[in-house]
């Protein structure tokens, strides 16, 4: 299971936008109680995108979301990861979570297997990429659950990963490990509870991103089933009604993990949420844009 990353300051993500800052969509376009105090969320100008033109590029649609739709989703979850709606896959860093290295789009870790497989399917189609001689330590780490870094070491890992980054078969590889691990996992929950609204299956999407789609209490598949335990399935209570409950549920599950180790990074993470519940309050459940957001104090637009 993958845990997030809080908010950064855009200071911050700048210099991995410069560095490895592509738009998704161009290259996915080659073949991812009382509730606390919301983010804002208001209609946006027409004229105002935040994404340059090739983002809105049609794509065959997938998962029961439109290709905008999608490219809006992935760009929530951006903002979220990463305070930019630009994905960044060359992000890499160290957050002092336990988990070693936080890497890439959706947040790759090393600790648990997430960079391997990641570095894995790179090397297959790249054999002599930086980040190949990595890959006896990352299968260490891996097996034994370690956050250390030093046997990377570190700084040539986050180099290395960094210099990646700028091959778009490396940004591919990315691409596919998010719709293989969870994108395509959200869909086929949210196909089997019958959700319809682009809004309801985005936010799958980023609970499966942030939760991951095991079997712990954690996860996406645990969190549904509590939601329908508490309300019933969407079309017994009505999908905006379970949306607004699998909301709850979710809040509920980051400020009191079952894993202790992800609780301090989560419960600063309970904006990502909020924000989601303040744009179901304005009725875009179908992802119409633009449209802009406050979150974790920042505002963004997305187009």
């Amino acid at each position: 299971m993958r845990v997030s990353r809080t908010h950064r300051l855009a200071a911050a993500t700048a210099a991995a936008a410069l560095a490895a800052g592509v738009a998704w969509a161009a290259n996915s376009a080659q073949a991812e109680p009382e509730h606390p105090a919301a983010p804002t969320v208001a209609a946006a100008p027409a004229a105002a995108p935040a994404v340059p033109a090739a983002a809105a590029a049609p794509r065959v649609a997938a998962g029961g979301l439109t290709p905008d739709q999608r490219r809006r989703a992935d760009q929530l979850v951006s903002v979220f990861e990463n305070s930019t709606t630009t994905i960044q896959y060359g992000y890499a860093e160290n957050i002092n979570d336990g988990r070693g290295v936080t890497a890439g789009r959706a947040g790759f870790t090393t600790n648990d297997g997430d960079a391997l497989k990641v570095v894995r399917a790179y090397t297959a189609v790249a054999p002599d990429n930086p980040l190949a001689r990595f890959i006896p330590e990352l299968e260490r780490l891996a097996a034994a659950g370690s956050g250390d870094t030093g046997g990377l070491p570190e700084a040539d890992y986050i180099a290395a990963w960094q210099q990646a980054a700028q091959d778009p078969a490396f940004r591919q590889v990315q691409d596919d490990q998010v719709d293989q691990r969870y994108f395509t996992p959200a869909m086929d929950q949210a196909d089997q509870l019958g959700l319809t609204t682009a809004l309801a299956r985005a936010e799958l999407y980023d609970a499966s991103i942030q939760h991951g789609n095991g079997s712990e209490y954690d996860a996406l598949p645990a969190l549904i089933g509590r939601t329908t335990a508490k309300v019933g399935t969407p079309s017994a209570a009505g999908e905006r009604a379970w949306l607004d409950a699998f909301f709850d549920v979710r809040i509920d599950d980051l400020n009191n993990p079952a894993n202790s180790s992800t609780a301090e990074e989560w419960r600063k993470s309970v904006d990502r949420v909020e924000c989601l519940r303040r744009i179901a309050a304005t009725g875009n459940y179908d992802l119409d844009g633009p449209f802009t957001i406050t979150a974790y104090g920042s505002g963004y637009t997305i187009g």
